[in-house]
């Protein structure tokens, strides 16, 4: 723990031995989330030298106030600041506070406008309506190998204008969700699976790599204008090859499990089909994307509801906890297609940080759940969902299914 002083007036959080990196947590996290509601609005674990935080209202303001909990420590355990940082580059667009973010977030926002995002429409149209029409001919399927994967596969590089290697698209994830925890065997093993992906990670993300008239071109061409600084488009460019495949992967992932496991809220979809575009969310609030993401407070500390945070410590904010959170969530571990989430559940990000490529995400899912409303049939559980472990990503591997009659 930071060494400066302790508040004279405010106490010090508990103190608490809940580990969010073991591998029994990775493996179901539920469990130490409720744990970690129960233990304090705010607790420390010595064993990582870090503040964590579960609850709703906590959750919120610490991913809202970036003059209390700065961002360029970096999303990750380790504080990106410190100069023994071995890890990436921070990222322009997540990795920032403002005035430096509002500049960037400003062309993000110009380029990935929703009038943009749904320009693209029918690419992820025709790749839902492709891909569903496949899965109903299999029968029996792995919901992300042989649905979401190709619908994200094939719609996101092409509406970004980037290039796509499926291996080195997942070993560049792999890795990069990897990194932001603590150097334990995980850590090692993303670094090892990235390495041999390196080179093309960097060089697909050069302004000769991109598409013309694609989004990603025109980050290169705001900083050719003077819109951006020097070096910031490849850096943008990077963070939507990192995170802007897994992250949507694992949303729609969780919408379409908890459809199947849910046969009243699939009929009921299949009924409201206008709730196609509503029910990410609520997939998005079940089972955020990110296990846990990293804010650092202030260098002369901060106050968090009656409890001092000492300055250059990181807080971690778990979102899936603070989207079960009974104290502001009415029977929040019911999956209900009806209920209003956007904007509301922690999943996104929030404030100056909500996530940029939100509109994307939810085109992809959107279309992929219209093309499955459209036909007479409905899908259920095959076996059990397997996930992939990482330090930060939460995403299933596979989701057995089956087709069978509305």
């Amino acid at each position: 723990m930071s060494a400066l002083a302790k508040h004279p007036d405010l106490p010090e959080p508990p103190v608490s031995d809940l580990d969010p990196y073991s591998m029994e947590t990775l493996e179901n996290p539920h469990p130490f989330y409720a744990a970690l509601r129960d233990a304090g609005p705010v607790v420390f674990l010595p064993k990582y030298g870090v503040y964590a935080t579960g609850r709703y209202d906590e959750v919120r303001q610490v991913t809202t106030d970036w003059e209390r909990f700065t961002s360029e420590s970096g999303v990750g355990i380790t504080d990106a600041r410190d100069p023994k940082f071995r890890g990436r580059p921070p990222s322009a667009l997540v990795e920032v506070d403002p005035p430096a973010h509002t500049k960037t977030r400003r062309v993000a926002n110009r380029l990935m406008s929703p009038v943009i995002i749904r320009s693209w429409r029918w690419v992820f149209e025709e790749k839902a309506k492709e891909t569903v029409d496949r899965v109903i001919q299999m029968g029996t399927f792995d919901g992300m190998r042989d649905l979401i994967e190709p619908i994200v596969f094939g719609g996101f590089p092409k509406a970004i204008g980037i290039r796509f290697d499926e291996a080195a698209i997942r070993a560049i994830g792999y890795m990069s969700f990897n990194q932001t925890g603590p150097e334990n065997d995980l850590y090692f093993k993303g670094l090892k699976a990235g390495e041999p992906f390196m080179e093309w990670f960097l060089a697909a993300c050069q302004s000769d790599a991109t598409d013309p008239g694609s989004i990603a071109a025109g980050f290169f061409e705001a900083e050719a204008a003077g819109e951006l600084d020097p070096g910031i488009a490849s850096n943008i460019v990077r963070s939507l090859v990192r995170g802007g495949m897994d992250t949507t992967m694992s949303g729609m992932g969780s919408t379409l499990y908890h459809l199947a496991a849910n046969p009243d809220q699939y009929e009921l979809l299949k009924q409201n089909p206008h709730r196609t575009r509503h029910v990410f969310d609520e997939g998005l609030r079940m089972e955020a994307p990110n296990h846990v993401v990293y804010r650092c407070t202030v260098s002369g500390g901060a106050e968090l509801s009656g409890y001092w945070l000492r300055g250059d410590t990181k807080v971690g904010t778990f979102h899936t906890a603070a989207n079960h959170d009974p104290r502001f969530w009415k029977d929040p571990g019911k999956f209900d297609i009806f209920r209003e989430t956007a904007n509301i559940h922690a999943s996104l990000g929030a404030g100056q940080h909500n996530c940029i490529g939100q509109n994307v995400a939810r085109l992809e899912a959107e279309c992929m759940m219209a093309e499955l409303m459209k036909r007479d049939v409905r899908l259920e559980l095959a076996g059990e969902p397997k996930y992939l472990i990482h330090n930060q990503l939460r995403i299933m591997e596979s989701i057995p299914l089956r087709v069978v009659p509305a």
